[in-house]
This record gives structure tokens, C-alpha cells and sequence, in this order.
């Protein structure tokens, strides 16, 4: 009988502690493949900053190992000595790395084949692994960075050898996969989408809706999620109509901001900030609203947007690099991004036509897509082609 294909995942950030959201669909895609009979590891430098003194003498140290719901997970913590010198973080980040795939390979053996994360850096690490011990990668871009032009040309070209060094290139969008293409002169990335976690897909999604109709929105408070234009769009739509609501989940540095915005607009008892949610709470409080809103300037994919789908919302969308492989007029609205008057006929559009939205038709796009079973499937093909025999 044959052992399993063995998947080391090396990804360029990744959960730090429960519950935490950042690269949450890395680890969901990990334990996706070990449930689908993969053998499966991870290997992460969690490297703090040198200006937060508590979590240095608080947290960890050296190298931890646990089992996650059957995915072995080493962690290895260091410290960023020099923040600012990019080479030192690069390389620091590296010798970490390298040294954690040491001991996961005398601990758990050598893997068939290693899946790259986002490349910087993990793409360096794996392309040092395939030259010294003939392991192959594959890589998945995730990093916004390169839609934003905040990678240097300098950074581009030096992440060009691990493009070229890969057996496979995958781009978690078709948009995203396009520019790419044009960044590196390639045509070596396809796409792929990121999962929905069954937790998702499983959930009990036709519960009780709220008395409101409520339009949801989870994202990081930041700039670049545009919740100042979610906001006023909302108001301009529903100021005078006070049986419509929105919710806003998440945190971030522009919480006070975007609440004050909501009060000048006269839509504060309408817009309610939830705040930072856990898992379970991201689902509660899609499941009970009408409809979810994305208003992004950048995605590259737009996980919260397949979230929703599972649970059977129809959804808005702005065309910012993900969104575009993922909305069709079945299950919501494409807009382009950064316009108030799109959005706010989005809005309205939405509320008044919610009714011919089929919750169950959206599920099933769903399922057939982007679920577990849909990715994990293309994602077999990729590994039995290009691993190498190793055990």
C-alpha cells in the first residue's frame, strides 16, 4: 500500500494564537489536505518585533511542535533585531526557516513536495530546499503588495528565479493571475481560488433573520478595505429607512474614525461596529443578516465573500482584483471600486431585489467552486505531477 503524499507547507505568515485571522486560509487549506488523506506539515519563523519588550520576555522561544487537527506545525521563535534593514529581515527570516525544515525532516521525514505560501520569503526558502535536497515547490500568491506596486523592481527581480524555479504558479484570482504574468514576463500562473472552510459550507446557514434587513461587512478597519465609502454609501441609500442596518465586524486603527463618520452622517443607531469576532462569530452573524458587502480598493481574493456564499448571501462586491472570479449576477453585484454612486445603487438594488436571490442556488455555486473538495481536487493533480518519490 502506498504511504501518503507528503505536503510541506511553508507560508510567509500564518496564524500566530487561536483565533487569529491572518493567513487563517493557510491553515484552513492545510488541514483541508489532511483530512483528504495527505500527509501534512508547516513550518513558520515567528519572529517579533524588538519594540514590543512584553511579548519578547513573555512569549516563546527556540522551536515548538504541535499537531493541529492533524497537521504538524513547527514554529520557530526569534526576534527582528533590525527592523528596518531589509536584507538582515530577509535573511534572518531564512536561516529560521531552514533550520525548522531540519528538524521537521529528522522529526517527520522528507516531503514530496513543498507548497510556498506567498513569496516573500518563504519562496527563497523553498527554492534553497530544491537545490540542496531536490524537494519541488509549488507556489500560491496571496500578497496584495504586488496590485499595490509596493514590491520594488529590485524585490521583483530577485523573486524571478523562484517564478522560474517552480513547477507550478498559482494566483488566487484570474485578475490576479494576469498581472502577475506581466510583473515576472511569464506565463507560468494559473488560477486557483482559496477554499471555504467546511466550517462554513457545514454550518447550519437558514437561521433566523434579524427584524432589520442587515447588510455585513468583516474586514480589518484599514484603509485600503474603503469602510469609509461602505459607510456613506449606506447613508446616502438608508438614512431615512430605518428598518435597514449595517454591520460592521472587525477592528483596526480607523474604528473611531468610521464611528465618528457614522454619527456626522446622522446613521449612527444604523451602523453597529461589532468589533473583533472569532471564528464562530463571523458565521453567527453572517447567517443572521440579508446580504454581505465587500468594498475593498485591493483583494486578491476575498475570503469573507466565499464565506458568505456558503451561507447562501447574496453579496456586493467591488471590482478590486478578486472579487472578479468570484461574483457572478446569480449571487450579487459587481461595482467598481472607490465610487460612492455605485455603491449606494448597489445598496438599493440589493434590498429591493433580495428576494429573487436563491439562497440554496448560491450555496451550490458555492460548493462547486470554491468549497474544499472543488480546490483540494486541482490541487491533487498539481502535487501527483510534480512531486518527487522521497519516502
Amino acid at each position: 500500500m502506498k504511504k501518503p503524499l507528503h505536503i510541506l507547507i511553508i507560508p510567509s505568515w500564518y496564524p500566530q494564537f487561536f483565533g487569529d485571522i491572518s493567513g487563517s486560509f493557510f491553515r484552513e487549506q492545510a488541514i483541508a489536505l489532511s483530512k483528504n488523506g495527505y500527509k501534512v506539515g508547516v513550518i513558520y519563523p515567528q519572529i517579533r518585533s524588538i519594540k514590543n519588550i512584553k511579548s519578547i520576555l513573555k512569549k516563546p522561544f527556540g522551536v515548538t511542535m504541535e499537531n493541529d487537527n492533524g497537521v504538524n506545525t513547527l514554529r520557530g521563535y526569534s526576534v527582528n533585531y533590525f527592523p528596518k534593514n531589509k536584507n538582515y529581515n530577509k535573511n534572518h527570516w531564512c536561516k529560521i526557516a531552514l533550520k525548522l525544515f531540519e528538524i521537521y525532516v529528522e522529526k517527520y521525514g522528507k516531503p514530496s513536495i513543498i507548497h510556498v505560501h506567498s513569496m516573500l520569503y518563504a519562496g527563497y526558502v523553498a527554492q534553497i530546499i530544491q537545490t540542496k535536497y531536490n524537494i519541488p515547490y509549488v507556489v500560491t500568491e496571496h500578497s496584495t503588495a504586488f496590485a499595490r506596486s509596493l514590491i520594488s523592481l529590485d524585490e521583483v527581480s530577485s523573486l524571478k528565479t523562484v517564478v522560474d524555479d517552480a513547477k507550478v504558479c498559482i494566483a488566487v484570482s484570474d485578475q490576479f493571475s494576469s498581472l502577475l504574468n506581466t510583473l515576472f514576463h511569464t506565463e507560468q500562473w494559473n488560477y486557483i481560488p482559496n477554499i471555504v472552510s467546511d466550517e462554513f459550507t457545514n454550518f447550519e446557514h437558514f437561521l433566523t433573520l434579524e427584524e432589520c434587513f442587515t447588510f455585513i461587512n468583516v474586514c480589518l478597519l484599514e484603509k485600503k478595505k474603503r469602510v469609509d465609502l461602505l459607510i456613506t454609501s449606506f447613508a446616502k441609500a438608508f438614512k431615512n429607512n430605518k428598518k435597514v442596518r449595517l454591520k460592521i465586524g472587525g477592528d483596526g486603527v480607523l474604528m473611531s474614525e468610521l464611528q465618528m463618520l457614522a454619527k456626522d452622517l446622522g446613521v449612527e443607531s444604523q451602523v453597529i461596529f461589532l468589533g473583533k469576532l472569532s471564528r464562530q462569530q463571523v458565521k453567527e452573524e453572517m447567517a443572521s443578516s440579508n446580504a454581505f458587502v465587500l468594498s475593498s480598493e485591493y483583494e486578491t481574493f476575498g475570503v469573507v465573500l466565499v464565506e458568505a456564499l456558503a451561507l447562501g448571501k447574496p453579496v456586493i462586491a467591488t471590482k478590486c482584483g478578486g472579487p472578479e472570479s468570484i461574483v457572478t449576477p446569480e449571487v450579487g453585484y459587481l461595482i467598481s471600486k472607490n465610487s460612492e454612486s455605485e455603491m449606494t445603487k448597489a445598496f438599493l438594488e440589493l434590498y429591493q431585489n433580495w428576494n429573487k436571490f436563491d439562497p440554496v442556488q448560491i450555496r451550490q455555486y458555492c460548493l462547486e467552486n470554491f468549497s474544499e473538495q472543488a480546490v483540494i481536487g486541482k490541487l491533487t493533480q498539481i502535487y501527483h505531477e510534480h512531486s518527487a518519490v522521497n519516502e
